[in-house]
């Protein structure tokens, strides 16, 4: 019988310790996790700093209700992708319309503004998401103060092959989004992703052997830019309505 105990005890004791390091360390983790989230988010902005709070602190934090076209206020801690998988705070996106393969979409989601002094923006960071070659890519695109011009392009989480997709990460490949244009004349997102070398003002340099990927940053750019995700709510900013 103490033959039995001993190993009991000894393995209870593990889980106890591993159960209390978990806890102890959770908030240094997320505290990690949020640090890293601003550096994207700057990083798509063309902002390279050590001084993270200081840079993000210059920034004004929106939220956009995809329903009303609105900006509206939430709490604090509020996080929009959890909010995605939440069927009281997401919605089904119509396949018609699901180019970026969501399935669903949050209720609201967040926008990150620069304001000049004299409270004209500057730039604006907006989340995307999609559907890849292996599985959901999460970024930031930024856009600078026409809201038409492309600032930036970063991502934070993906599945993506490396050497072929994983290139969404590639310096080279990303600075080609700097000064691409979003919309043509009567507003619709004729941004993509090309084959080969971009050559148009639009086009985007394509992912060599890797169509899929390719395909999956033209749809959520798309998506996000059109008339079911921030499109409606931009032409209000560039418009300069009130209150959007």
């Amino acid at each position: 019988m103490n033959k039995m105990i001993i190993p009991l005890i000894a393995c209870i004791a593990c889980a106890v310790i591993v159960s209390v390091t978990a806890v102890s360390v959770r908030p240094e983790q997320n505290l990690n996790i949020e640090n890293e989230k601003k550096l994207k988010i700057l990083a798509a902005a063309g902002i390279v700093t050590d001084e993270v709070e200081k840079e993000f602190s210059k920034i004004e934090t929106l939220y956009v209700d995809f329903a009303s076209n609105q900006l509206v206020q939430v709490e604090n801690n509020y996080d929009h992708i959890k909010a995605s998988a939440s069927v009281e705070a997401s919605s089904i996106v119509p396949k018609d319309q699901d180019i970026a393969i969501l399935k669903r979409r949050e209720n609201i989601a967040p926008i990150y503004v620069w304001y000049s002094d004299e409270e004209q923006i500057q730039k604006v960071v907006l989340p995307i998401r999609g559907y890849g070659l292996w599985g959901t890519l999460y970024g930031y695109i930024s856009l600078d103060a026409d809201l038409n011009t492309v600032k930036g392009i970063e991502y934070y989480d993906h599945k993506e092959t490396p050497g072929l997709g994983g290139e969404v990460d590639n310096p080279v490949w990303k600075s080609d989004w700097n000064g691409k244009k979003i919309y043509d004349t009567s507003g619709e997102v004729i941004l993509y992703v090309t084959k080969g070398p971009s050559s148009e003002d639009y086009e985007i340099d394509g992912i060599s052997g890797a169509t899929l990927t390719s395909n999956g940053v033209t749809n959520m750019i798309r998506y996000w830019l059109g008339e079911n995700g921030y499109g409606p709510v931009l032409q209000k900013l560039r418009e300069g309505i009130a209150n959007v």
